[in-house]
């Protein structure tokens, strides 16, 4: 079963052909990429504030060292090979979301729960990418099929207890350092995870008072080793100890930068996050809750533990709504809980109507959620992948010297999926972290400085027109021979192209809609002849 979830996973990243988050390259492999081949100089800000461990991209970098040291860098192995990395991980997901709707409930509902898990869009999309929510989300599922549920002990009789008693403590403590230190790498890559593990903790503690000694001595052997690999492993980069989960929650949460990149109303996730990335699957997950808890058939130990997880959704969605910025990724880890209650209720239906009733629901949910996969992983926002392709081709053509990127930040990928050590450079937008004397509320970053007024902004910051020779001002930026945007900027800067005697030579469809006005169009590629 592993073996077909991986490949199935593996197929779903190679014909992905879209972009989702920035996140998804600027906080993985365009870091890894340096760490490997040291170019660009210049990498994802949040690691020059060291609010983000090196712990994932750590990853992606072992990856491509391997495959330079094999000579496999220099064909588009070298950019799939991430994706497909991240396949392996989303192949076993989908095993542990299945394994664990059958430790909880029975066989036939982890059948219903796999196929809810494969046929979720949302999965199909995002399972893939190279985010560190796509690995918490796996390795969260992992844990907590291991987790040493409280209520599961008493399906042993007193005399089954003591006369297996040393085997069975044996049992349960492996199962909790698994998901004790599952949980622990889960906290390094995204440490709002603690919550997760915060809510169990205390759970497990109070329902197994007589281990309270072990459980606590466990859980800080783990813990110590943990902070000291990371504190490590963020040592040999940094250069000096941090502690980044501190300071990621310091500069996020108590300073509030997160907001620099958008707020939303507090009922956001419950409005628009979980329908999102639920879809036609968001019945089923209600119905299964609510039948969850009123079925007086469900055995008590089996039902104190998916209560749990209930509550634990209940927690999640709670305190990440308190927080202003919210993104569909973040409660990602809660969808293979989500889709084991959807599992439950397609269970509960398929034994109470006709086979005929199934077959209709299962019809559904493919025709509503295959073709919706399809357009996020095929069409909607191609064109910034594709541009890419095609610079990487003509480089091979030896035709590029420099290509400078006139859209908003981090609209592409970079040299993670170009792997030329030629110049290149975008329009920032870094956040206002570099002075406590910013005035955060009327900052404006590059970028923005560049979409209020594109004509000012060239003509300030970029050689001139009509300039003859190379500029002696190096704060000025020179003309590159390529020059990629999107297509909205088109009425604006087309005569002013002309006159740099930039033609058009490519372009690319990149989205239908899109609720940013900047990315509007299609992506162009100028030459400047």
């Amino acid at each position: 079963l592993l073996s077909c979830l991986i490949l199935f996973r593996i197929i779903n990243a190679i014909f992905t052909k879209t972009y989702f988050n920035p996140d998804e390259y600027w906080q993985s492999v365009e870091v890894a990429h340096y760490l490997v081949f040291g170019y660009p100089k210049l990498f994802y800000l949040v690691y020059c504030f060291k609010i983000r461990s090196i712990a994932h991209p750590l990853l992606f970098a072992t990856l491509y060292k391997n495959l330079a040291i094999l000579g496999l860098d220099k064909g588009n192995l070298f950019i799939y090979a991430p994706r497909i990395f991240q396949a392996v991980f989303a192949g076993i997901g989908d095993l542990y979301t299945y394994k664990l709707a059958k430790k909880l409930f029975n066989e036939s509902t982890a059948n219903w729960t796999l196929f809810c898990s494969i046929v979720s869009w949302f999965n199909f999309f995002c399972s893939i990418r190279m985010l560190s929510n796509s690995i918490e989300t796996v390795l969260t599922t992992v844990a907590l099929y291991y987790w040493p549920w409280p209520s599961f002990s008493n399906f042993m009789s007193w005399n089954d207890r003591i006369k297996y008693n040393f085997f069975f403590i044996i049992i349960i403590t492996v199962a909790l350092r698994i998901s004790l230190t599952l949980a622990a790498i889960c906290c390094i890559l995204r440490p709002t995870n603690v919550i997760v593990w915060g809510f169990l903790g205390i759970q497990l503690l109070w329902k197994t008072r007589e281990h309270l000694i072990s459980i606590i001595l466990n859980t800080l052997f783990i813990t110590i080793i943990a902070i000291s690999t990371i504190v490590l492993v963020d040592y040999t980069f940094y250069g000096e100890i941090v502690f980044v989960p501190i300071n990621f929650l310091y500069v996020n949460v108590i300073q509030s930068i997160s907001l620099f990149y958008g707020s939303h109303p507090w009922h956001w996730y419950l409005s628009q996050g979980i329908p999102f990335i639920t879809t036609t699957l968001l019945p089923f997950i209600l119905k299964g809750i609510y039948d969850i808890y009123n079925d007086k058939k469900f055995p008590s130990y089996h039902h104190q533990s998916v209560k749990t997880l209930i509550w634990l959704i209940i927690l999640m969605i709670f305190s990440y709504s308190l927080l202003s910025h919210k993104e569909f990724r973040f409660i990602y880890p809660l969808l293979p809980i989500m889709i084991i209650c959807a599992g439950y209720c397609l269970r509960e239906i398929s034994l109470k109507y006709q086979k005929k009733m199934s077959r209709i629901i299962v019809i559904s949910l493919i025709i509503t959620n295959i073709p919706l996969a399809f357009y996020a992983n095929f069409i909607h926002q191609r064109g910034v992948v594709d541009v890419m392709n095609y610079l990487r081709n003509e480089a091979r053509s030896e035709k590029v010297h420099e290509i400078g990127f006139l859209m908003p930040c981090n609209s592409t990928p970079f040299y993670s999926n170009f792997h030329f050590n030629l110049s290149m450079w975008y329009l920032t937008c870094d956040p206002p972290l570099m002075s406590k004397e910013i005035d955060i509320e009327n900052y404006v970053d590059e970028a923005d400085q560049f979409y209020n007024n594109p004509h000012e902004f060239l003509k300030t910051y970029f050689e001139p027109i009509n300039s003859t020779s190379s500029s002696t001002d190096l704060n000025l930026r020179k003309w590159p021979n390529y020059l990629i945007m999107f297509e909205a900027l088109l009425p604006d800067l087309n005569l002013f192209l002309e006159k740099l005697d930039y033609r058009e030579c490519a372009r690319f469809f990149n989205s239908h809609f899109i609720d940013d006005w900047r990315r509007r169009g299609d992506v162009i590629a100028f030459c400047k002849n």
